[in-house]
Order: C-alpha cells, then sequence, then structure tokens
C-alpha cells in the first residue's frame, strides 16, 4: 500500500498516539518531542548502536515487541483501509518499489524498470530468485492479478484505486516482465506501485466475486514474499510474525516480530519500562518524568524527526458561509492565528507553523514561502478592508448584519484538537471574531467533511510518497457526486484557474527538477490563497531499546518502520538477546 494521502488515512492519524499526544505513525506509537538528556539531540541522531558494536558483524536472532493502537482490521494488503493494519502486513508482502531512507524509489519485487521515451510505458523486470511463503513461485500473472482485483468495483479497494487512475492497462510480457501502459504521460505513476502484490493462486476468485476476495479466510492468514511469514493472530491482543528463510533479499536478522494491541499511551509507556515491549513513544509529559531516570536513559535509543504529516483549517469556501469564500479573510484568520504560541505552550517546542500542504523538509516545499506571523493588527486591517467591521460595538464584527461567527469541527476522540482550538478561539476573538468549537466522533466528521456540510475543521494531515496535490486542490475535486459526498478530497470547494494550470502541469513533467519548480509555484500560490490555514508539523519521537543495534531513522519523514529495509536490518547482540 502506497502511503498516500488519501481521505481514509486521516483516521490513522488519532489511531497511531494522536488522540493524547503528536502524531506517530511512522512508529505505531504516540510521540511528542523530548530534547536528549546526554550526548546528540535526537534530531540529529540518524543511527542507533551501543559503544563498540558499529563494527561487529549482525547477528540473528531476537524478538521485536511493537505496540498498535488499535486492532488489526485486516490482513489483506488490497482490501485493507486502515493504517494499523498495514504496519503489520507490510512485512508480510512486498511491493513492486518502495522508498528508501532518503525517499529514493527502490526496487523490492521489480529488479528495475524502465519509462519510455514518450513516458507513456513502464516496464518492470520482475526478480527470479522469490516464492511466496507457500514455496510457489512469485511471477507476472501475480502483478496482474493484484491490479485486476485492485480495479474490480466489487473489490473493497477504493483506497488503493484512485492511483491507478491513469492506468490504461497492465500486462503480462513473460513470466519476469510486467508492461504498464499509461494513458498520458504521469509523472507521479511509479509511486503507484508502492503497493503490496498478492498471490493469485491462493486469492484468486471469479469474474464480478470480489465479495468472496473481500472476505477471503486467508485474509486472517496471509501468504506473502514478504521478510516475515504470517504465524498467529489473536484478534484483540497480537500478531506474531516469524523471520522468512527463503526471503530473496536476505533473511531478517530478527527472529520474531510481535505486534501487541495496547491502546493507552501510559500503558504502552509502562510495558516499554517493564520489556514488555521494544519501542514506544514518548510524550512531552512523560518526558518530564524520565529526564532525570538515568537507569531507563541507560537503555534506549531515543530519535526525533518530523514525520511526513502537519494539522490544519479548512475553510468552507462553497458560499454556504458568508465568511470564507473571501481571499482576505482567510489570510486574516492564519495572521490571527498565533500557531507558533500553540508550538511552544502544547507541543512545548517541539514542532514548527507550517507554510503550504507539503513536507516542511520536502523537494516539493518552497524555501521562499515563509510562515505567516502572528499579526493581530495585519488580521483586523484585512477584516477592515473585507467589510468586517465592529458596527454596533460588541466586541464582534459583522457585515450586512451578520456577524462574524461560525463553527469549527473537530474529532472527539483527539482531545488535543480542541486544546488547540481553545488557544485560537481566544486569538480570534481578540479580533472581533467569534469561534465556536463543536467536537463530534470521527465517523461524524468524516461524513460531514466529505459531503461539505460545514464552516471550518480542524485535522491532520498525512502526505503521500508523491506529494500530487490533484485530489486536494484541483477544481474538480470540489464537486459533488449523486449521493451528496465529495468526488475527492477538495472539500473546502477551492477553485483557482490558475493552480488547476500548475496541478496540471506537474502532472505531466516527468523532469525532476522542472517538475519541482512547478511545485514551488504551486506553494506560493496556495500560500497566498489561504484554502486552509496551515498549522504546525509536529516532531515524532521513537525510544527504542538499546539492544538493537544499526536501528535508523528516515529524516525524509519516514520514520523508523515505513521505508525499506529498515527493520530487517535491525540485530540483537548474542550476548544481548
Amino acid at each position: 500500500m502506497s502511503k498516500r494521502s488519501i481521505r481514509v488515512f486521516l483516521l490513522p492519524l488519532f489511531a497511531c498516539g494522536v488522540l493524547a499526544v503528536f502524531l506517530a505513525c511512522g512508529s505505531g506509537e504516540e510521540t511528542a518531542a523530548p530534547a536528549a538528556a546526554k550526548g546528540e539531540s535526537p534530531l540529529d541522531k540518524t543511527v542507533g548502536y551501543l559503544p563498540g558494536y558499529e563494527s561487529r558483524e549482525p547477528e540473528n536472532g531476537g524478538t521485536l515487541a511493537r505496540a498498535l493502537p488499535s486492532d488489526v482490521v485486516t490482513l489483506n494488503a488490497i482490501v485493507a483501509p486502515d493504517f494499523t493494519s498495514y504496519l503489520v502486513y507490510k512485512w508480510i508482502f512486498d511491493p513492486l518499489i518502495d522508498y528508501d531512507i532518503d525517499m529514493k524509489p527502490v526496487g523490492v519485487l521489480a529488479e528495475s524498470w524502465e519509462v519510455s521515451e514518450d513516458n507513456l510505458v513502464t516496464t518492470f523486470h520482475l526478480r527470479k530468485n522469490v516464492t511466496w511463503h507457500d514455496g510457489e513461485p512469485f511471477d507476472a500473472d501475480d502483478v496482474v492479478f493484484s491490479y485486476d482485483t485492485v480495479m474490480d468495483p466489487t473489490v473493497d479497494a477504493i483506497n488503493k484505486r484512485p492511483s491507478f487512475a491513469k492506468v490504461e492497462k497492465v500486462e503480462r510480457v513473460d513470466a519476469h516482465t510486467v508492461k504498464v501502459n499509461w494513458k498520458q504521460p504521469y509523472a507521479p505513476g511509479i509511486a503507484a506501485w508502492n503497493f503490496h502484490i498478492m498471490p493469485e493462486h491462493v486469492y484468486g476468485y471469479g469474474k464480478g466475486d470480489g465479495e468472496s476476495f473481500n472476505r477471503h479466510p486467508k485474509n486472517a492468514e496471509p501468504v506473502g514474499t514478504g521478510p516475515f511469514r504470517f504465524s498467529e493472530w489473536k484478534r484483540g491482543e497480537r500478531v506474531v510474525l516469524l523471520a522468512n528463510d527463503d526471503y530473496f533479499n536476505g533473511r531478517p536478522h530478527l527472529d520474531k516480530v510481535i505486534f501487541k494491541v495496547i491502546p493507552q499511551p501510559e500503558t504502552r509507556l509502562a510495558s516499554f519500562k517493564t520489556g514488555e515491549l521494544d519501542v514506544t513513544g514518548i510524550s512531552a509529559d512523560q518526558w518530564n518524568r524520565l529526564k532525570g531516570d538515568r537507569s531507563f536513559l541507560d537503555r534506549v535509543h531515543i530519535f526525533e524527526y518530523y514525520g511526513r504529516a502537519y494539522y490544519f483549517v479548512g475553510w468552507n469556501q462553497d458560499g454556504s458561509n458568508p465568511f470564507f469564500a473571501d481571499k482576505k479573510v482567510r489570510q486574516a484568520m492564519t495572521y490571527a492565528m498565533n500557531r507558533k504560541g500553540v508550538v511552544d505552550r502544547i507541543l512545548l517546542g517541539h514542532g514548527t507553523p507550517a507554510t503550504g500542504p507539503f513536507y516542511i523538509k520536502g523537494w516539493e516545499s518552497n524555501p521562499a514561502v515563509k510562515p505567516y506571523p502572528y499579526d493581530p493588527a495585519k488580521a483586523s486591517a484585512l477584516l477592515e478592508d473585507a467589510g468586517w467591521s465592529d458596527s454596533d460595538g460588541d466586541g464582534i464584527r459583522d457585515k450586512d448584519g451578520e456577524p462574524f461567527s461560525f463553527e469549527c469541527l473537530t474529532v472527539a476522540e483527539a482531545p488535543m484538537f480542541a486544546r488547540f482550538l481553545e488557544i485560537f478561539q481566544q486569538d480570534l476573538m481578540r479580533v472581533g471574531v467569534k469561534l465556536e468549537i463543536r467536537t463530534i466522533e470521527w465517523k461524524v466528521f468524516q461524513e460531514r467533511t466529505h459531503r461539505h456540510a460545514f464552516q471550518a475543521y480542524l485535522t491532520g494531515w498525512r502526505i503521500a510518497d508523491d506529494p500530487d496535490p490533484y485530489p486536494m486542490f484541483h477544481s474538480s475535486q470540489a464537486e459533488l457526486l449523486e449521493d451528496g459526498m465529495g468526488v475527492g478530497q477538495n472539500d473546502v470547494s477551492y477553485r483557482n484557474e490558475r493552480l488547476d494550470a500548475l496541478i496540471e502541469e506537474q502532472l505531466r513533467t516527468m523532469d525532476f527538477e522542472a517538475r519541482q519548480k512547478v511545485f514551488w509555484k504551486i506553494h506560493e500560490l496556495v500560500a497566498e490563497d489561504q484554502p486552509h490555514t496551515y498549522l504546525f508539523a509536529a516532531s515524532e519521537t521513537a525510544a527504542v531499546r538499546n539492544d538493537f543495534q544499526n536501528v535508523r531513522v528516515s529524516r525524509a519523514g519516514y520514520g523508523l518502520f515505513t521505508w525499506y529495509p529498515s527493520l530487517l536490518e535491525w540485530w540483537v547482540p548474542k550476548d544481548r538477546q
């Protein structure tokens, strides 16, 4: 499953720990950002070794125990709708390509690939030494089957299907060659193939009978090609995986990975301290209790990094409210909200104001675009220019008899979001704007935002491997279907013809540097228009027991686990197993 920024992946932002503290799907834990107790800063630390072990040869053996914030939904890589399931099945199945520690595509099941001169055909050359966990050989038929299954409307693959919208057809050339024909040159196309392949001989089904695939018995006992084999799933408690001795890229050093369902952050920390878990997140409050505990600090590697995620407030511009169709008003909202104050007061300084919808350290992020400063005077001037003044002296601006009072939705399961809004509520009142906070359950939130039935909302967003802004910003994605649901993810009904043209240009621009220049123009325009107020990115932290060596963190936003090969390089010395 490609780590794409699509609607169904908003939920894991909460499930992976945002409920209590920050985003943490990269590590599967809640996060915050403690400072280093000694030595190098966790923000600088890229690899974890005990002194003297860097020069030793890796040894096999040992078990890694990780926490999951909720139970897995399914271990079928095509129909799984959630990030928690992905955290497990990504080790059972392999994609054609994945992304390395620096966010560069690397072949997994695909040994190599090439693109035709006209950019309309991608040819994948598959590895020849790969077998499924049941001993059957992997070949091109499995790739074609997996693609056809995703595109079958009777299969519950709605979160995978959009990535292949520009594919004309996928065909088997021979047992180890697959050809992808594109409808048009499509720059994000390679990212679609960070997509986990499933075996036809196990999961094959009759045409039109996608329901049998959705409910296949092997969804609970999967057969993959990945570095770990499925061993056990005790629902509500744990999933156990064992090393694949026949893995094409070499046996992982660890013998076993155990995923334990532990929803509560404090319980996870307690389990980590007692040795029941080997990796955990550490919140700011927890760090205050731990920073003087030398017995704890001497047993862990601590990493701090920025994940591929950010928080934002979306402003509904469809004309259903009198406020946010006006760019000056949206700009005023951003000037009025003290985002740096929230970073300092709630995130305890471990974050940075965002400038747009891109990864803060990504190639697509324009370094010339700076965060809007906190400037209540500027906000007030913009509101006056937009016709909003306090005509009756009650402290609330009004226009044509309408007071500037609006409702902002947020998710009840993420109480941290309400804390953000409580500060912004005070900020906005200072410039004569009344914000009313409405917390609702996640399912209701998802329904209302996808139907554009809101004035404003606050949430978080994970950024895709390829940061294509089309689904969230193109005008066509603001339309509603006959059932009232949104066509795409442009819930705020933002429309800008110039931006549409730039978005379409970057999709067909195959040269990296030329595409980057287009992205920088997109960033500038979005920063000017403020269809959302981009709040901040929070740094994430993971603590790993230092029995584990060669523990590396991605500084491209992928954390500890969501890049390749990551966990496959971890090892535990025999004298510490």
